[in-house]
């Protein structure tokens, strides 16, 4: 019987970087002929393979094979960005996902290593819905999150205050210390 492995993908503008990752590869195959992009393997008295058309046009396939893993390299023919790995949309959707590890935003901020997709998605594709904090840094996230009360519910043993330190009672400020008796 024979599995599908899962891949994780990123690009560049000139190539997308795929890394499939299962232990003591043995007797593998990576080629990409046609546009048609083939790995199969055999790991840990098991055999995997995947086979799929790319979305677009690669000129040249590399690879280099790990103790844990096998990164494969598909040189672009054009330099520019793909929207999908596949042709066929929704193909392996459980198996082909964006490599997190590698993502950059849009913003062209490394949130890894830029060797990324310039956009999230699913199915084989980086296609990212939008946050609206793209661009934010967490001081600024910060800032906007302070008037917001992330506790639980007031009436649980805590006090509202308006400012850092809350009054007591009688109007004196609250020691905030520890009494050791």
């Amino acid at each position: 019987m024979t599995s599908t492995p899962t891949l994780l993908w990123s690009q560049t503008p000139e190539s997308v970087d795929i890394t499939i990752r299962l232990s003591n590869i043995e007797e593998e195959t990576v080629s990409c002929e046609n546009n048609k992009f083939l790995f199969s393997c055999s790991s840990q008295s098991k055999n995997y393979r995947i086979e799929f058309d790319l979305d677009k046009a690669v000129e040249k396939v590399s690879y280099n094979k790990y103790d844990n893993r096998i990164a494969i390299v598909l040189e672009k023919a054009e330099y520019e960005k793909w929207d999908f790995l596949t042709k066929v949309r929704g193909i392996y959707k459980n198996n082909i996902k964006i490599d997190w590890d590698k993502w950059e935003d849009s913003d062209g901020e490394n949130l890894g290593s830029p060797l990324a997709p310039s956009s999230v998605g699913n199915l084989g594709s980086p296609l990212a819905p939008s946050s609206g904090f793209e661009g934010m840094d967490m001081d600024m996230l910060r800032q906007m999150m302070g008037g917001m009360d992330m506790g639980g519910e007031e009436g649980e043993g805590e006090e509202e205050c308006d400012g850092e330190e809350c009054d007591g009672e009688d109007g004196e400020e609250k020691d905030s210390s520890v009494n050791e008796e």
